[in-house]
C-alpha cells in the first residue's frame, strides 16, 4: 500500500511539471520548526518538545519537477537555570548557569514539486544527521544581551545518521520583479529585472533517527564538587513540523 501510494504521488508532480515546463527555479526558506520524538526518543525525553529554527535552499532542474538541495535546523529541548557563586573564595559575587540541550540538523533534500503557481503542494525525501550537544554558559547578571556569556562550554555531544519523508504546501502571497544592475561591454551599466515570488510553507516531514546518547534536563548530576552524566541511549526517530516563508528566483 506504501509503495503505491509513493508511486501515485511521484506520477502526479511529473504530470503537474510536464504541463506546465518552466525555466529554472532558485529557492531560499526560513522557518520555526517544532520537533516530536517518537517512540522510545520520546519515553526517554518524558515527552518534551523541541523549539527552533532552520533554512533551505534548493534548485529546482530546468523543465523539471526536481529540486535538489540542503536544509540545515536547530532545536532546543530544554534549558535549566541556576545562580552560583563566582568561586569558593569570592561566595558573594554570583553567577547565571545555563544548561541547554540541544540538536542541530542538516539534510541533503530531494524534492517534487510543481513549477510556480498560487498553491505548490510538494513531496520530499531527505538522508543526513542529527547531532545532539549539551552546552552550559556563564552569563553575568550584571548585563543582558549577548554579550552578557562570560565562558561557554559544550560538555557532551554526539552525531548519528538519520533520514525520512515528508511534504507541504507552499503559498503565494506576493509576486513582483526586483532590478540588478551589471556592466555591458561599454563599461556602462545596465538594469536587469529579477522576477521573484513569495511563498508561505507549511510542512511535515518524519526523520528515522540512527541510535544516539545524549542529555536531557535532570541528566547533570552535581555532587561533592564533581558532576556526573546520567546519559540517555536511543534511536532518534521525530516528527517536524514547520511554519515559514520562502523566495523563489
Amino acid at each position: 500500500m506504501q509503495i503505491k501510494i509513493i508511486l501515485i504521488t511521484i506520477s502526479f508532480f511529473g504530470f503537474t511539471g510536464l504541463i506546465n515546463l518552466q525555466a529554472q527555479e532558485i529557492q531560499f526558506g526560513l522557518d520555526f520548526q517544532t520537533g516530536v520524538p517518537q517512540g522510545e526518543f520520546s519515553e526517554q525525553l518524558d515527552d518534551r518538545l523541541g523549539f527552533g529554527v532552520g533554512g533551505m535552499f534548493g534548485y529546482r532542474i530546468t523543465n523539471t519537477p526536481v529540486m535538489v538541495g540542503a536544509d540545515l535546523g536547530f532545536m532546543n529541548f530544554g534549558t535549566e537555570t541556576r545562580r552560583e557563586a563566582w568561586s569558593t573564595t569570592i561566595p558573594d559575587a554570583t553567577v547565571d548557569v545555563e544548561n541547554s540541550y540541544n540538536l542541530f540538523h542538516g539534510d541533503l533534500l530531494l524534492r517534487l514539486i510543481p513549477p510556480e503557481t498560487t498553491i505548490r503542494p510538494y513531496a520530499e525525501g531527505l538522508f543526513g544527521f542529527n547531532h545532539f550537544f549539551t552546552q552550559t554558559k556563564i552569563r553575568d547578571r550584571g548585563t543582558t544581551g549577548p554579550d552578557d556569556t562570560i565562558a561557554t562550554d559544550t560538555n557532551f555531544r554526539d552525531t548519528t545518521l538519520s533520514y525520512g519523508f515528508g511534504g507541504g504546501l507552499q503559498f503565494r502571497v506576493y509576486s513582483g520583479v526586483g532590478t540588478s544592475s551589471s556592466n555591458n561591454d561599454n563599461n556602462g551599466a545596465v538594469a536587469n529585472s529579477m522576477p521573484y515570488t513569495i511563498y508561505i510553507h507549511l510542512s511535515g516531514r518524519y526523520m528515522f533517527g540512527r541510535e544516539a546518547e545524549y542529555l536531557r534536563e535532570g541528566s547533570i548530576i552535581r555532587e561533592n564538587g564533581q558532576v556526573t552524566y546520567d546519559v540517555m541511549q536511543s534511536t532518534t526517530n521525530l516528527m517536524h513540523f514547520k511554519l515559514g516563508i520562502s523566495v523563489s528566483l
